[in-house]
């Protein structure tokens, strides 16, 4: 089951409140005729129990890199507490807005960049040192692309294709997986994408999480040989 927390200390202080203490330890189970109250009695027990594993997990991580004191850099390291600190899942998600750039797009983008860069280098730092870098892969994507001609506010809207960015000790390629972009021949100003996003799925789950692929995505999808 996904958690979704900014900060393990925060969301181990929200289950300390006495009250959903008492209904998280007081959780029995219910008739069927109670199935909604069960679940919420369900999830606020399992709730309390993640919070204190995440806990002891980033207590014991043993991160020594210097990360960026912006939230990405904050959220790079916890990630990265929880790995060393021997923490059992298997993805963790994290976000950088703000590349919705309509204006001013490349001040704001360089300045992204070299955050997401900055925090990056930092995590990669931290698991080469102890040895983990091969066991991990970083996949960097965005929920939307960008048009390729600037638009009057110096910025670009939004457009179809886009890049994926992969990091890790075990790939197998480097650099450039695809053929380059065809500038000069675009669908309405839109960029021709040359790889199906739902490819670059279908090859992580199944060459490097051993899942099923169709069984998520639907249908079958010709994977890639990056790892």
């Amino acid at each position: 089951k996904g958690i979704a927390t900014r900060n393990p200390k925060r969301m181990k202080l929200l289950t300390t409140d006495p009250l959903l203490n008492k209904i998280a330890s007081d959780y029995h189970h219910h008739e069927s005729d109670h199935q909604l109250v069960d679940y919420l009695h369900k999830t606020l027990a399992e709730t309390s129990q993640s919070a204190n594993y995440l806990i002891e997990k980033a207590k014991a991580g043993t991160s020594k890199a210097i990360y960026p004191q912006h939230a990405f850099g904050k959220q790079m390291k916890m990630v990265a507490d929880l790995i060393l600190g021997g923490s059992e899942t298997v993805i963790y998600y994290v976000s950088l807005p703000g590349f919705d750039t309509h204006a001013g797009q490349n001040n704001q983008q360089n300045r992204l960049l070299g955050v997401y860069s900055n925090a990056i280098e930092a995590f990669a730092k931290d698991l080469k040192d102890a040895g983990m870098w091969n066991d991990t892969l970083v996949m960097t994507f965005s929920e939307f692309g960008r048009r390729v001609k600037q638009n009057a506010s110096q910025g670009t809207d939004h457009g179809t294709a886009n890049v994926v960015m992969l990091a890790g000790g075990s790939l197998k390629r480097k650099g450039i997986l695809n053929e380059p972009i065809d500038l000069g021949t675009l669908d309405d100003g839109d960029l021709i994408h040359k790889v199906d996003f739902r490819q670059v799925y279908a090859t992580i789950l199944q060459n490097w999480l051993g899942t099923d692929p169709e069984i998520v995505l639907g249908r079958k999808f010709g994977s890639l040989d990056f790892v």
